[in-house]
Order: C-alpha cells, then structure tokens, then sequence
C-alpha cells in the first residue's frame, strides 16, 4: 500500500479542517537552519538567542502592509 493510501485518514482530516500549521512548520524551519548553519560552534544560548531574532524580523516584516506595483 502507498504512504498516501496509509494515511488517507489523516491526508482528509487535514484538507477539511481549517487549522493551519504554516507558522510553526516557518518556526522549526528556521530552528533547524540555524542549527545547521551553528552545528559545533556556539552553545544553546546563542541558538535560542538567533531564533529569538529571527522570529522578530518575521513578524516585523509580516506587519509591513503590502503594496501594489503600478
């Protein structure tokens, strides 16, 4: 059986509900590049420290209001 057909469930579940997890799947991006980009080189208060800032400069962009090209 297909991994689509095994989780037919859930693939339904998750096209009819209007929970949206876009936000936290951009925050453990974010996490998950830095500590690629830290692997071996700065302690875990530095992590927290640049995902702090990062999840800042997301929500300070995402307030800008868009404008339209002419």
């Amino acid at each position: 059986m297909s991994a689509v057909g095994e989780d037919q469930h859930a693939l339904a579940q998750g096209i009819a509900t209007t929970y949206n997890s876009g936000v936290n799947e951009g925050r453990i991006t974010d996490v998950k590049r830095q500590k690629r980009l830290m692997a071996r080189r700065a302690n875990v208060s530095v992590l927290r420290h640049r995902v702090a800032l990062i999840a800042h400069l997301r929500r300070r962009h995402a307030d800008r209001p868009t404008t339209v090209p002419r």
